[in-house]
């Protein structure tokens, strides 16, 4: 991603702007389907990034941070995977959502049919990329169309109250095949610098947020941030999300993406829970941004696999 391009995009991120962002998946449990109002930011926002040259951003690294710092909800990280299995498919500003696992399907006569957990945003979507492992050709992938009657979705009600669905795919007709094996396992690594970048956004976000606390909540006289104990552990953070940073945006990160996206998802989960605890009892509250980046962190910390698997698959076991 060139300057003027992270320029663009972080501008349309203004002050304004980015609060509603925070929110605009933040959808409380048992709500059902009265979500319009979220629905329409979101697809407002999509038409943004898509206008700005998001789809097409030279770094996606970069821009995968920059949507990180402002909690960004949508399916722009999966459309760009998607886009590197599909070069030669013209999806030109569509949505995709990804529903791949390690796991059995079925194909014949070019329907496929299938049972994939929390797909994001599958109800916003044009297009899934849904992959499934057979007895013949291992991993394959397989480009088909949102709304077609043989899609039935359910949505979680889930800690992080975002939009993760349940999807039934059942002789859904296939658009096109993508990829084999082997370059789904390029597109995977890719996905997770850029969902490891993520998360390095949502926790300097957060600890941004929690310094923002302790310039401001005073104790004793003094804000809390001149005692010692507090400003040493805001420090340490710092240093951590700078490590891992210079990690993710390294040239070979993507031979290293298991074991990176492992050091970013407890990153994440280390300095959302910091600035909890320097909120204390008022980051629980629903209007403080302190409990959404704990939220936030703890879905997008193992959507491309949990710390541990990813460490065992970095070891080679």
């Amino acid at each position: 991603m060139t300057a003027t391009e992270t320029t663009a995009i972080a501008d349309f991120f203004d002050e304004d702007l980015a609060p509603i962002v925070r929110r605009m998946a933040d959808r409380p449990r048992a709500e059902g389907g009265g979500d319009d109002d979220g629905r329409e930011i979101r697809a407002m926002v999509w038409e943004g990034l898509a206008g700005l040259g998001a789809l097409h951003a030279s770094d996606t690294v970069r821009l995968a941070e920059l949507l990180g710092s402002v909690l960004y909800q949508g399916p722009l990280l999966d459309t760009l995977t998607a886009r590197e299995l599909l070069r030669d498919h013209d999806l030109g500003q569509a949505p995709v959502a990804l529903a791949v696992a390690a796991e059995p399907w079925s194909e014949q006569d070019g329907a496929i049919s299938a049972r994939r957990a929390f797909v994001g945003f599958a109800a916003e979507v044009d297009h899934f990329l849904v992959g499934g492992v057979d007895d013949t050709a291992g991993l394959r992938l397989a480009l088909v169309r949102a709304g077609h009657p043989s899609i039935t979705m359910r949505r979680y009600e889930e800690t992080s109250r975002g939009e993760a669905y349940a999807v039934e795919f059942a002789g859904t007709p296939v658009t096109a095949w993508a990829g084999s094996s082997a370059e789904w396992q390029a597109a995977l690594a890719n996905a997770r610098v850029r969902q490891a970048a993520y998360l390095v956004g949502l926790a300097q976000a957060a600890l941004d947020h929690a310094v923002d606390h302790a310039k401001t909540r005073r104790q004793f006289g003094q804000p809390i941030g001149k005692f010692q104990g507090l400003a040493f552990r805001l420090s340490e953070l710092s240093m951590h999300i700078d490590a891992t940073r210079l990690l993710v945006h390294d040239r070979d990160a993507a031979a290293h993406a298991a074991a990176n996206l492992a050091a970013a998802s407890d990153l994440a989960r280390t300095v959302t829970t910091r600035t909890m605890q320097v909120h204390g009892a008022a980051g629980m509250r629903s209007d403080n941004d302190a409990q959404l980046y704990y939220r936030r962190a703890a879905a997008e910390s193992v959507r491309l696999g949990t710390p541990s698997q990813l460490r065992r698959e970095s070891w080679g076991t």
